[in-house]
């Protein structure tokens, strides 16, 4: 099993890192496809950047203490296309992070909690072990008691022949 584990383990950390790698070229191809595609620019990329920017607007002019603009002027298209297409790109390689790393960690879960479940089955049949070992050695005391006490018995037949002997 141990030999198992360890062959596994460079393997996963292997494909993770070909994952990550690979993360750029699709979110670079998924901007590119998102630029030419109407239904990419109209619906995916441009809403989330016209959001983007309306907040990025307020968040600055409330840092710089200029107060609450009164309106946000909305991106152009090329420009909403370009912020939303790089959004995009951006939040894929994310997702591919998020989902690799909890791929890991789910990964490392079911490690600790099979050598846990491994070291209580250990623990498990030793305590089982020293519990036999307690019964071997009371039904031996018991059985050391029962022949020291026939030892006695014995012991004093004989004394009682001798004696009668010497009579």
């Amino acid at each position: 099993m141990y030999r198992k584990n360890m062959v596994a383990f460079p393997l996963v950390k292997l494909a993770a890192l070909a994952l990550r790698q690979i993360s750029k070229p699709l979110a670079n191809r998924l901007k590119t496809k998102a630029k030419s595609s109407h239904f990419f620019r109209t619906y995916i990329c441009m809403p989330p950047a016209q959001l983007y920017h309306w907040v990025e607007v307020n968040v600055k002019m409330r840092m710089l203490n200029l107060g609450k603009p009164s309106e946000v002027p909305k991106l152009n298209e090329t420009m909403a296309i370009e912020l939303g297409a790089d959004l995009l790109g951006e939040a894929t390689i994310f997702m591919i992070a998020v989902f690799t790393l909890s791929a890991e960690y789910v990964r490392t879960s079911r490690n600790e909690k099979a050598k846990l479940a491994a070291t209580e089955e250990r623990f498990r049949n030793i305590h089982d072990d020293i519990d036999e070992l307690k019964f071997i050695v009371e039904k031996q005391n018991a059985e050391l008691l029962h022949l020291t006490r026939m030892y006695n018995a014995m012991e004093e037949k004989v004394e009682t022949l001798e004696s009668k002997k010497k009579k």
